[in-house]
């Protein structure tokens, strides 16, 4: 299809560059000659430039999270040798890999690819990786089977390899129970099991979504057979390639769509879709009786094991500092995995790892093990877990060191167990920009980086302090308590923890709750 002249430079090069670059090729040619446009479109192999010239990102996918130790190691040594020997976890529950020269692009994904993992939709205006909540196929609460959804649509034709010109990413998540741990709400897609009887069938929400712009999701469907759910996710990404703003994009993405709509008209949208393509028994199909959702409260609460329902195995949890994983310790857990586990790896949302399949008797071992090579398993969802992008030491878009910021509340206040195990459970998330990769709008406490200009040094790095916001219930957005700089973080959150500890009306208060009941205007009146 030719370029139209009224379409915007990003939508022409949609239209004229072929995204599945022969990175072979691009590694014989200068660096110079690559355009900003080629650039741009490698992230539909999941490829990003990075902040330093030359030097590039890549993302894997892994749908739901899920590696074998097979996979997993061939990161890791390919990470050592092309990659500074470090790994990172996303918030999307894969893997990164970064200083990658142009010359070993190639490599990095030749490489995955032989141990069946692809970079195919890392990045870029495409259906990105499925992501669930970690305990997919193993937690106790689980309705029906969350991984099998994962796979399906994580495999679709369709949403993998038609749909890879849409007006802007396209974010799909899958829960295992009406929970918030797969964070329903701030993805286009969220689907929640619900049983009637002995039936499982799902629950649609759609229209979540933060960037600068943050919208919740909206119920669509009170009830999706089982059997109809890989349709209305066809659907859905259909009539987001033929609604989204392909204009202005920022605001191209889902969300809008379905906030101009309703949930109501969007769901007809989906129906009238579906009937184009002659799926049958959308009768079984029930709209919501409210688009408000009710998402419950999340299953984890700092948990080190976890009973899986597969009697006699269970789930370990390891805590990985910023993300960042160096070769010394991703052999270790490559290692014990497979020594004490059950050669399986999932990545978390919160940037962590889990061993699965881990027979009760290792248990012990395993965690005896993880805490003699320095590896830290107490802190789950508790204050040490914090969430952090890679802010100005890699990103274009960032304006603020968020690593900087994570080691320096990590190393003042993780260590203080009694603190912050009074405190209890809390999410921080720091974002280095307003696109919030690191989920700061959603989080107890979000810092999300800015400058303030002044006449003695030009600028000074500070953050805007939000809380309050959660995943559960209609879910809520973080509401901004404060500015601070980035030197005083830390007595700020202190500051801000102390006032709460002060002011709950209980132990059993939770910081959420807490910023709800007091509002906001008196939080302020309490740290001012």
């Amino acid at each position: 299809m030719a370029a139209q002249p009224e379409l915007t430079q990003v939508e022409r090069d949609k239209l004229e560059i072929n995204p599945d670059f022969d990175f072979r090729e691009i590694a014989k040619r200068p660096f110079e000659e690559i355009t900003p446009n080629e650039l741009s479109m490698f992230k539909w192999s999941g490829v990003y430039h990075q902040l330093q010239p030359s030097f590039f990102m890549i993302r894997v996918v892994t749908p739901g999270g899920l590696m074998t130790t097979k996979q997993f190691r061939r990161a890791v040594d390919l990470a050592e040798e092309f990659a500074q020997g470090e790994l990172c976890i996303t918030t999307r529950q894969t893997l990164q890999f970064h200083w990658i020269r142009k010359e070993d692009i190639y490599k990095i994904i030749e490489g995955m690819a032989d141990v069946g993992i692809t970079t195919k939709n890392g990045c870029g205006d495409v259906p990105r990786n499925i992501i669930g909540s970690s305990l997919a196929g193993a937690s106790q609460e689980e309705i029906g089977d969350s991984y099998k959804i994962i796979q399906m649509l994580a495999t679709d034709h369709e949403i993998r390899d038609l749909q890879r010109n849409l007006p802007r990413k396209h974010k799909i998540s899958v829960a295992f129970a009406n929970e918030a741990g797969a964070q329903t709400l701030m993805n286009c897609q969220g689907w929640v099991p619900v049983k009637r009887g002995d039936t499982v069938g799902w629950k649609f929400h759609a229209g979540g979504g933060l960037g600068a712009r943050p919208y919740l999701a909206k119920v669509i469907f009170d009830w999706v057979p089982e059997e109809l759910v890989l349709p209305v996710a066809q659907a859905t990404v259909e009539a987001f390639r033929r609604h989204g703003d392909r204009r202005q994009r920022a605001f191209a993405r889902l969300k809008i769509v379905v906030d101009k709509m309703g949930s109501s008209g969007f769901a007809d949208v989906l129906l009238d879709i579906m009937k184009e393509r002659g799926v049958r028994g959308l009768e079984k199909i029930e709209k919501a009786a409210s688009p408000i959702p009710n998402i419950g409260r999340m299953v984890l609460n700092g948990q080190e094991v976890i009973p899986q329902k597969q009697a006699g195995l269970s789930v370990v949890r390891v805590m990985i500092p910023r993300s960042e994983l160096k070769t010394a310790q991703s052999r270790t857990i490559a290692r014990l995995a497979d020594e004490l586990g059950g050669g399986k790896i999932m990545f978390t949302n919160r940037q962590n790892m889990e061993f699965h399949d881990v027979p009760e008797r290792n248990v012990p071992a395993l965690l005896d093990a993880l805490h003699t090579a320095g590896f830290r398993t107490s802190g789950h969802e508790h204050l040490p877990d914090i969430v952090a992008c890679v802010g100005t030491t890699m990103c274009k878009m960032a304006v603020a060191d968020c690593p900087d910021v994570y080691h320096r509340l990590y190393d003042a206040l993780a260590g203080d167990e009694k603190y912050w195990r009074a405190v209890g459970p809390l999410r921080i998330n720091i974002t280095g920009c307003p696109n919030n990769c690191a989920h700061a709008w959603i989080a107890d406490i979000g810092l999300r980086g800015k400058r303030t200009r002044n006449e003695s040094s030009g600028s000074t790095e500070g953050y805007t302090v939000f809380v309050g916001g959660k995943l559960s219930e209609a879910g809520k957005i973080g509401e901004q308590l404060c500015d601070v700089d980035a030197a005083e973080i830390v007595p700020a959150v202190k500051k801000i923890l102390d006032a709460y500890l002060k002011h709950r009306l209980s132990q059993s208060e939770l910081f959420t709750d807490f910023c709800e009941r007091i509002g906001i205007a008196a939080f302020r009146n309490l740290v001012k």
